[in-house]
Formats: C-alpha cells, structure tokens, sequence
C-alpha cells in the first residue's frame, strides 16, 4: 500500500466534515436567515384568503424620477398593504419622524433608512397609479433578522411574521369590492416590471 492510499484511508472519515461545518456556515449566517426569514412571509401571506386578498411580490413601479420597489403587496377588501422586509440583527433604535435609524452590534453600530419614510414613497406611487386615498393604504414594517427593538415602535412595525399577520387582521371592515379589487391587482400587474402574483 502507499502512502497516498494511506494517507486517503486515514483522513476518509473526515470528509463528512467539510459539507457539515460548510451548511452550518451558511444556516447561522445573516444572509441565510434574512433570507429564510423572507420565505417565511412570503408562505404566511399565502395562507391569507385568495377570496378578501390578492399578494403580489417584488412589485417594481415607475417614479417620476426611476422606479420603487415594494416587497409585498397585500391588496384587500380591507385596505392595501405595503410591506417592506428588514433583515437586521441586534438592537434597534428608531421613531416615526426620524429620518435614519441606528443598528448597533457588539462592535459596531451603523444607521439606515427609516423604513416608515420608504414606505411613504411606494404609498404615494400607488395612490397615483390606483387613484385611492392615502388612508387606506396601510404601511406596514417587518422585521427578519434577530433584533431588539430599544425603542418603542407603532403598531405598523413588528419583528415577528406572527405580529405582522395580527396587524395586517386588525383591518376588518369590508371598504372595497371584489371586482375593485381586481381592477386593482389589474392595473399593477400590468405597470410593474415585473409582477408576481403569490396566491
């Protein structure tokens, strides 16, 4: 035997290792989790009545100056939904007319885009694009990664999927036709560059 093959036999049980430490990788990194966090709403949504709701995905619609990107479109005879997914991990330090807010890790802090304001742009868009008033368009925050809020946030802003299903159910009065809705869902399949109808 040489020693190549000897080599081989000695370090065979050990190539199990490689693709087990190599998934683990992947499972506890931030990009696995925000990832699989934006599944999970994805598939919660799709529970939601086909009947009183219509979610469209990756809704992309033209601006005066470029285009808006809306993760999730929750359009109901309940109101219009427009959720946006965060996937950010540590503590969370925001308010509702603050323009940015503040992530901070253990050895770092960062700041981002208060996700309320975004939301405002895709609310105006729609308004334009479906000719609806602004109060029945309801923005709504979802956070993915692990974090904690260290401040107090409204109702619209939740870190659980769980959370965002309640408030999204907290909306039950009927405002809305079915065939409105169609229209509706009609008219922004057909404008966005790339509409995707979840259920």
């Amino acid at each position: 035997m040489d020693m190549t093959t000897i080599i081989f036999n000695a370090l065979q049980p050990l190539f199990w290792i490689i693709p087990v430490v190599f998934i683990l990788f992947v499972i506890k990194s931030p990009w696995f989790k925000g990832r699989a966090g934006e599944l999970i709403v994805h598939y919660r949504l799709k529970i939601l009545s086909a009947k009183h709701y219509k979610v469209l995905t990756n809704v992309t619609l033209p601006t005066e100056n470029g285009t808006t990107q809306i993760d999730y479109l929750v359009v109901s005879q309940y109101g219009i939904f427009v959720v946006e997914t965060i996937n950010i991990k540590g503590w969370v330090f925001g308010g509702t007319y603050q323009p940015m807010w503040h992530q901070a890790l253990v050895n770092r802090s960062s700041v981002f885009k208060n996700p309320l304001h975004q939301n405002e742009k895709h609310i105006k868009t729609l308004q334009h694009l479906l000719g609806v008033d602004e109060a029945v368009c309801h923005s709504t925050i979802v956070f993915v990664g692990d974090c904690v809020f260290k401040t107090e946030m409204p109702d619209n802003v939740v870190k659980s999927v769980s959370a965002m299903m309640r408030y999204i159910r907290t909306f039950n009065t009927p405002l809305f036709t079915e065939q409105q809705l169609q229209q509706w869902v009609t008219n922004i399949q057909g404008t966005s560059l790339n509409p995707d109808l979840c259920n």
